[in-house]
Order: C-alpha cells, then sequence, then structure tokens
C-alpha cells in the first residue's frame, strides 16, 4: 500500500476534525469576529491534542488549501466593477435554464463581456414593452449571446435590522453587480459543441421543462417541473408561504429523498437488465452528473450525489469510511469548490439534516413499532433544526414533523413515482384521463394544503438567536440526543431548557423603537422590554399602476414581505397587539393585510372617517371577519397599556387624507417621541395652538420630509434634536425636499433619512435611558 494511503487510512472515523477546522477556518477568513477567533483556535487546538499525525497532518492540508481558496474568492471580489451610472456595450452569454420570465419582467443570469474584454458573472434585468416579446424568449432552449446597452448597479445591502441582505446573497453566488438592460441589440443562438457538457445538460433541462409546459396541465406541470427537475417557477412561488406555514417545503426542494429515489430507481433498473455490480458503479457516476445537471446543481443535489457516490466508492475500494467521513469528505469536496457554501440557507439546511440524520437513525432504530419509529425520526430532525430555523427564519414549525411524517411517504410511494411514469410515458402515449385525474388529484391537495395551513399549525416565534445563544442551544441538542440515545430518564431536563431557550424575548429587558425601511412610506415599531407589547404604526405599501394582463407578474409579493414581517418576527413577534394607521393613503396602510396574514393583528386603532376610503374599508372587512378589533379613534384616547402613548390629533372625524393624519405622542426612557403621518403645515400650526407647550425629542418629520409638511415655526417651537425622514431611493416625488431639509439644517437637528441610513431604531431598557440613533446602514 502507498505510504499517502496508509496516512489517509489512518483518520478513517476522524474525519470530522479536519472538517472541523475547514469549517472554522472558512468562517475565520470570510467573516472573521471575536467569536469566531476564538472557536477556531479552540478547533486547531483540539486536533493537535488528538496527537495523531495523519489527523494533524490533513488538518493542516485542509487548512492551507481552503485558506487558498478563501484568499481567491476575496480577491475577487475585490477586483475592479464595471463604472456605473454610464451605460455600457458588451455581450451577455446566457444559458437557456437561465432565463426567467414573469409578466413584463425578464431576468437573465451570465457572463457579461464587455467591449474591453472584462468578463464578470451578473444578473441582468430588462422589461419587455410588447406581449410578444416575452413569448419569443420563452422558445430559447439553447445559449444565447445577446448584444446589448446598459447601467450596471451595486445591490442593494441589508436596510432593515435582520432583514435580507441582497447585496450579501449575490456575492455569495458570485456576482457583485446586477445590470439594468436598456437596449437589445442582437440575439445569436450558440451552437454546443459535444464537449461543453454544462451547456448541454442546461440546454436538455429547459427543453424538459418547456416539455412539461406543453404536454402536461399545469398543476402538474408544476409539481413535474419542482419535483423531477429542480425549476421553481413564479406560480411556484405563490405556494411557498402555504407550504412554509405547514413546515414541508423542503419535500419540494430537491435533497435526499429524491436522489435516492432516482438512484435507487435507476439500479434496480440496470440490474433487472443484467449489467454488472462493477460496471454499474461507472454507469452511476455518470448517471449522478447527468442527473445534477438537469435539477441545474442544486446545493441539496451535489450534496447528497457527492454522499451518496463516496459512500459507493468507500465500498467499492474498501476505504472503509463511515457515514460521518462520506458527509465530511463531501462538505469538504463542497467548501473547496464553493467557500461560501455554509453561509447559504440551502447549504445549511442541507448538509445541517444530513449530518443529524447520522446521529438520529441509531436513536430511531430501536424503537420497534415501524410508525412510531417514523415518526420519531421525523420529531427528532425537526427538533435538531431549530438553532437554524431561529437564525435564518426566526420561528420553528412543531408541526412540521407530523405534516413531514404524514406525507413523505406519499411523496415516495405515490407522487415520485407516477410522476415519473406520467413523465416517460408521455412521450410514447398521452393517455388523458390519467393527466386529469393528476390534475385533479393536485388540485385537491393544494386546497387540503391552504386548509391546514389555516387552520392546523403551531409556530413558534422565537426571534432571532445570538451567535452565542445559537451555540449554547447546539450544544444542547448534542446532549440531547446523547441522552435519547443512552436512555437518560433526566433527558426531559434538556427538553425543558431548550423550551425555555426559545421563549428567551420574554425575559429580553431591552425596548425598541424603529422607524422600519419600508421604501416610500412609514412604518414604526414599538416593542416595550419583556415583550409586554407589540405596536406597529403603519405598515408601508406600494401604490400599484394598472398593467395589461399578459404583464402583470405572478409571483406578487407585498414590501412587508421583505421589510416589516421579518423585522417583526426576528423581534419575536407573533402577534401584534396594536396597529395604528396614521390615514388611509396607501403608503401607510397598503400591507395591512398582508402583515395581518403572516402575524394576525389582535386590534386596529385608526382616525375616525379614513373608513370612507374604500380600499380602507375593504381591508377593515376582512380585518372583522377575522377577528381583529377595529376602534375607530380621535385625539385625547390612551393607546398602550406598557408605555405612555397618546393621541393628539386628529380632534375631529375627517375623511382619511393627509390632514387627518393621527398624530402620537409617546414617552419613554425619559425621551419623547411625535409621529405626524403625513401632516402638512395646516395641521402642525393647529396642533401648537391645541398644545402650546409641546415639546419633543424625536420627531417622525411628516409627510417624507416633504415642503408641504415641517413648518419652519412648529420645528422651531417643539425642538427636536433628531428628525427621521421615511422615504424611498430615488423616489419620483424627489422626497426629501430642500426646503425641509434647511428648515432642520437650521434648527440644528440631527436628520436620518431611511433612503440613506436605512432602519432608525432606539432601544432602552428599565434600567437605562434611551440609546442614541442606531442606524443599519452605516457611513463609509
Amino acid at each position: 500500500m502507498l505510504p499517502w494511503k496508509k496516512h489517509l487510512k489512518q483518520i478513517n472515523n476522524y474525519w470530522i476534525f479536519p472538517v472541523l477546522v475547514t469549517i472554522g477556518t472558512v468562517f475565520f477568513v470570510l467573516e472573521a469576529s471575536v467569536l469566531i477567533g476564538i472557536i477556531w483556535f479552540y478547533l486547531v487546538y483540539r486536533v493537535f491534542c488528538t496527537r495523531s499525525t495523519a489527523i494533524i497532518s490533513v488538518s493542516c492540508c485542509c487548512i492551507l488549501m481552503i485558506f487558498v481558496s478563501c484568499l481567491l474568492t476575496l480577491n475577487k471580489e475585490k477586483q475592479s466593477k464595471f463604472p456605473e451610472a454610464t451605460e455600457i456595450a458588451g455581450e451577455l452569454f446566457v444559458l437557456p435554464d437561465q432565463v426567467k420570465i414573469d409578466g413584463d419582467r425578464l431576468q437573465l443570469n451570465g457572463k457579461f463581456l464587455s467591449v474591453n474584454k472584462e468578463e464578470r458573472e451578473v444578473i441582468a434585468f430588462y422589461r419587455f414593452a410588447t406581449e410578444e416579446e416575452p413569448q419569443k424568449w420563452k422558445k430559447f432552449n439553447q445559449p444565447i449571446r445577446i448584444r446589448l446597452s446598459g447601467e450596471f448597479t451595486t445591490p442593494l445591502g441589508q436596510t432593515n435590522l435582520n432583514g435580507f441582505d441582497y447585496r450579501k446573497y449575490l456575492k455569495e453566488n458570485g456576482v457583485y453587480q446586477t445590470l439594468t438592460i436598456s437596449n437589445i441589440h442582437k440575439i445569436k443562438v450558440e451552437s454546443l459543441k459535444f464537449y461543453q457538457v454544462f451547456a448541454q445538460l442546461s440546454s436538455y433541462r429547459k427543453k424538459a421543462i418547456d416539455y412539461c409546459d406543453s404536454t402536461f396541465l399545469k398543476e402538474t406541470a408544476l409539481y413535474l417541473k419542482t419535483l423531477i427537475f429542480g425549476f421553481k417557477s413564479s406560480e411556484f412561488s405563490q405556494k411557498e408561504g402555504v407550504l412554509a406555514n405547514l413546515g414541508i417545503l423542503h419535500l419540494f426542494s430537491l435533497s435526499g429523498m429524491h436522489v435516492t429515489f432516482f438512484i435507487g430507481g435507476f439500479r434496480y433498473l440496470f440490474l433487472r437488465w443484467g449489467i454488472t455490480i462493477e460496471r454499474l458503479f461507472w454507469l452511476q457516476v455518470l448517471f449522478s452528473i447527468v442527473y445534477a445537471g438537469l435539477t441545474g446543481f442544486s446545493i441539496s443535489v451535489v450534496r447528497a450525489l457527492l454522499q451518496s457516490m463516496i459512500s459507493r466508492s468507500s465500498r467499492k475500494f474498501n476505504w472503509h469510511l463511515s457515514g460521518l467521513d462520506c458527509w465530511g469528505v463531501a462538505l469538504l469536496i463542497g467548501l473547496f469548490f464553493q467557500p461560501y457554501l455554509l453561509f447559504s440557507v440551502g447549504g445549511q439546511l442541507s448538509y445541517g439534516l444530513s449530518f443529524f440524520i447520522l446521529y438520529v437513525l441509531p436513536i430511531t432504530e430501536r424503537i420497534n413499532n415501524r410508525y412510531l419509529q417514523m415518526y420519531c425520526f421525523s420529531l427528532l430532525l425537526n427538533i435538531t433544526m431549530i438553532p437554524l430555523m431561529g437564525r435564518t427564519f426566526f420561528e420553528w414549525q412543531l408541526t412540521s414533523s407530523l405534516f413531514t411524517f404524514l406525507l413523505l411517504p406519499v411523496f415516495e410511494r405515490f407522487i415520485l413515482p407516477i410522476l415519473s411514469i406520467s413523465l416517460l410515458s408521455s412521450f410514447v402515449v398521452n393517455i388523458k384521463f390519467l393527466s386529469d385525474c393528476l390534475e385533479i388529484y393536485f388540485l385537491i391537495q393544494q386546497s387540503i394544503f391552504e386548509w391546514l395551513s389555516r387552520y392546523s399549525t403551531l409556530t413558534i416565534v422565537t426571534g432571532i438567536f445570538s451567535p452565542l445563544l445559537f451555540l449554547v442551544i447546539c450544544a444542547l441538542l448534542f446532549l440531547l440526543l446523547h441522552m435519547f440515545y443512552e436512555r437518560s430518564k433526566k433527558v426531559y431536563v434538556i427538553i425543558i431548557g431548550l423550551f425555555l431557550i426559545m421563549h428567551n424575548k420574554y425575559v429580553s429587558p431591552t425596548g425598541t423603537i424603529a422607524f422600519i425601511d419600508v421604501g416610500q412610506g412609514d412604518s414604526i415599531f414599538i416593542q416595550s422590554p419583556f415583550h409586554q407589547e407589540n405596536i406597529l404604526i403603519d405598515t408601508g405599501g406600494k401604490v400599484e399602476f394598472g398593467k395589461e394582463k399578459w404583464a402583470v407578474r405572478t409571483k406578487q409579493t407585498a414590501n412587508a414581505d421583505y421589510s416589516v414581517i421579518p423585522y417583526l418576527k426576528s423581534k419575536g413577534v407573533k402577534y401584534l397587539d396594536k396597529v395604528l394607521i396614521s390615514h388611509g393613503d396607501i403608503d401607510h396602510c397598503g400591507d395591512l393585510l398582508a402583515i395581518d396574514e403572516k402575524i394576525p393583528i389582535r386590534s386596529l386603532y385608526f382616525p375616525e372617517g379614513t373608513e370612507n376610503k374604500v380600499a380602507f374599508r375593504h381591508m377593515l372587512k376582512q380585518l372583522k371577519r377575522k377577528g381583529t378589533k377595529c376602534y375607530p379613534i380621535v385625539a385625547q384616547a390612551e393607546v398602550s397599556r406598557s408605555i405612555s402613548m397618546k393621541i393628539l390629533a386628529p380632534s375631529s372625524p375627517g375623511t382619511g387624507e393627509n390632514k387627518d393624519s393621527m398624530v402620537v405622542y409617546a414617552k419613554a426612557a425619559e425621551s419623547r417621541f411625535l409621529f405626524t403621518g403625513d401632516l402638512e403645515k395646516e395641521g402642525e400650526r393647529l396642533l401648537l395652538q391645541q398644545f402650546p407647550a409641546l415639546k419633543v425629542d424625536i420627531l417622525k418629520a411628516g409627510h417624507h420630509g416633504s415642503k408641504t409638511s415641517s413648518d419652519p415655526i412648529f420645528i422651531q417651537k417643539i425642538a427636536p434634536k433628531n428628525a427621521i425622514i421615511s422615504c424611498g431611493r430615488n423616489n419620483r416625488f424627489k422626497h426629501p425636499h430642500e426646503e425641509t431639509l434647511a428648515t432642520l439644517n437650521q434648527a440644528n437637528i440631527d436628520i436620518f433619512h431611511t433612503n440613506k441610513d436605512g432602519m432608525i431604531y432606539y432601544e432602552w431598557t428599565p434600567f437605562s435611558n434611551m440609546s442614541a440613533a442606531q442606524t443599519v446602514i452605516k457611513e463609509d
């Protein structure tokens, strides 16, 4: 045996050590912090404590290799970008399955080559002008080269606390700029060479997706594209909310279950045809590459295929690798090629679940009853996902294990086989009766999912786990699994500990007042210490302009889905105790129903007369039907039990216009806040007449910084220290106006803008004063 092979065999069952130091090195290089540094040094120390030359040598090699890979990644990030705010011409090379059409929007993921021969991975966007254009683009099923011109921009980063960071998401996928296409000059279909494997696979995948659309009915085609080819269309995105609420979204993401089914089917067929085990191994390698390509090389599929092939290679070549070793080597390979692998939610969930399966299986295998064994396996796996769920989605579905237990056999033994048979048989004969039956079944199934999502789920909104709390929960989980394995009777102590940690929000003494960045609109969140009360003033919302039917996008999402809702969940909000709507404009109340759908509203307050607005009246009817208590109010009303909050205006019923805006005066930790909605100068002067002694520390400037608000006399009299302007980036109203900024600057007020600073928030505790203003976007 060669010396290096002997050396490697010595660390069988110990590959976890080089894997852990490799993971630590990735995070230490790409996202350094004091905590990560401490963990990394501990991992290195632990490796040396093994005193095994083989383990130490392999670990050092892994550290060196991943360090070089990370440096190359960081060097790529530092490469000069294309100039922005200027039109650039060039060519964009796009694979056919990277063309996404939704209504009048075209998205292209590909490589851009400028006239100066600079090449970069980009995401490009284009808006169709006519109904014929998208039909033409849908026909492309081979790689295309597009001559075009457009402007590059740096993607917007995180603007709300714990919110989605689009810039970071794209960076983790090797994209650093987006391209807005202004003109498409020429489109050339590329002829494929036999050695262009990735392009060939992309072309076949696109042809298969198009075939599903043209051959099968809508719902059946949707399942075929999702479960066999891993293509999630804009139509599927409309169902994701229901599936996520049930905790079964993972069943629709290609993973180990799908790989096991298709690899198992492949082996069964070829063994029945008389292919030998030795020859089948290499055929399976080829099939794995083809299957990964037909599913778009998704993280979970590549992980499952890698792990499967390493396991089979171990048996074929007598490597004697354990299941944990196979998992570790698959992760090492993934990290070397994609250092940001564990920064993505997909990577974390795929490798996290497959890791814990190795620990959960030995525990559940000792259960004699098959069905109880399956349920306990699903339940324990669901429990192991608590830290990842709390860190990324801020909530955990307790009923997910039950729905997974019930539906997993349905997917494995019915849906996947019947879809595969239907697809293959359709090339020979298309049986209309079978297609109709499938369509009816999937429509009924979707209706059942929607009903269950509405009435039969139990979700614990944990709020975001701090890095330290995340590590504590992980340690408790390993202890929990160990105690289950040892059949310890004290396991209930760990379960109680986990439950209490998941509800740590009730012992947090921090209160928050946050001006959420919702674009051109208003939304202010107030949370009192110890989670006593959660209050939202306005919801944000965008004004929709009429479009032709063909131009309307299938993927309809509210602004709140990316701004208000994630932030509220990160703060542990399951219910909103009170929502105050300042007036009836859409940019203040447009996302009311979207928020109530995800975070139910217990009580709604609005200025009397706002219900005269048609759109707002429609919202009220729906909220009342779901049990929300609705209160039309005027000045002098008290609306909070945990902090001082008083309504100062309007003093009489109105019609829901700017002049009728609700004005809220709040006091917390000796700091005085004034929230004025879209109140204009006349209303500000009237407010001074009614409350001549009014003084505030923090003012939410009226009407997004418009010159119609912020009267100089009003500003001078109330004498705020900070002024918050909530407005959208590059908004068509040019808010904030120069006149308003001049008024605030002349009064020596510190001005904060959500369009520049992102979310602006203040924090306090019962034992401390209000903090200074904090912003999510920091100045360079």
